[in-house]
């Protein structure tokens, strides 16, 4: 409506133009359960908080790394914490939280459990499910001294918290005489996140190779394995999960070449994709069967 240049050439591009204003959705269609939306806010960088009954994923900008949150009706639980020298305690902040319920460690690499150290430290978590135990990394010295009660991950484990169920589906139980070694992916927790009707799959770096042989259900939405490296049997999963949402925890430039073209192609047929490296944090916002999609922009 203004008379500008730019607002005169527009009318004369023949590209459709709507309005702008607060609170705005655009739809995206329907889901087979869900209906899926996305909320576009810019640069806001403190979102409200969760509405009762609302579950907040929050896919969160901390570069090559993993940091996944989960929040309902108070309760906090945070999924790996990205790298050391990551943004995770701003981000946590970010999201309002102020006390963890539980930090979930997948395994014993620094762009997941780099950064948990310092956020036991400001967070105190009730609770640390930790898919590092027994690997001789710093942290995983570090947190015995910490004074939180942690516990060994593996297949079988549930937490019920806050109207959400988390079951961690990989890796077995450690047998007596285990001793780590090999690629510490291969054991990489993978969890799958139960609230009402929406189903998300958290499977870390474990890739097809692992997961292929796991009782999946079918999702609405998936964290993509590995930061969307290559993963030959990632279309036969996605077969399987069929998820409406897709989110990949990259970082920008990052030197490893995630997500790859191979990845990328797999995921053409997921209806919604989001990047951390291009989307920042990206929150999805579950409530009753509608679901929507917050990019909380770099």
């Amino acid at each position: 409506g203004w008379p500008t240049p730019v607002q005169r050439g527009l009318a004369r591009t023949g590209v459709k133009a709507i309005g702008a204003h607060a609170g705005q959705v655009l739809a995206l269609g329907l889901a087979a359960l869900l209906a899926i939306a996305l909320l576009a806010t810019g640069g806001a960088r403190r979102p409200p908080a969760p509405l009762p009954g609302e579950l907040v994923v929050s896919f969160l900008d901390v570069g090559q790394g993993d940091a996944t949150l989960l929040q309902r009706d108070g309760t906090a639980v945070l999924v790996d914490t990205g790298p050391p020298d990551g943004p995770i305690v701003r981000r946590l902040a970010q999201a309002g939280v102020r006390r963890l319920d539980a930090l979930v460690i997948t395994h014993a690499q620094a762009d997941h459990e780099g950064a948990a150290l310092k956020v036991v430290r400001v967070y105190r978590p009730r609770l640390v499910l930790d898919g590092g135990a027994g690997w001789p990394t710093p942290v995983q010295r570090g947190l015995a001294r910490t004074g939180v009660k942690a516990i060994g991950a593996h297949a079988g484990q549930v937490l019920a918290l806050g109207g959400m169920r988390l079951s961690v589906l990989w890796p077995p139980a450690p047998g007596p005489g285990w001793v780590p070694e090999g690629d510490p992916n291969r054991r990489a927790v993978v969890a799958h996140v139960q609230a009402g009707t929406f189903d998300l799959l958290l499977p870390a770096d474990a890739e097809s190779d692992v997961t292929a042989s796991l009782p999946l259900p079918d999702v609405e939405a998936l964290k993509v394995a590995h930061h969307g490296s290559a993963d030959p049997g990632l279309p036969a999963e996605l077969a399987r999960l069929r998820p409406e949402l897709a989110a990949i925890e990259v970082g920008a430039r990052n030197t490893y070449g995630h997500p790859t073209r191979s990845t990328l192609a797999a995921l053409h047929g997921v209806p919604t994709v989001v990047r951390t490296d291009r989307d920042g944090t990206v929150r999805l916002h579950v409530r009753g069967r509608e679901m929507r999609v917050q990019r909380m922009g770099r």
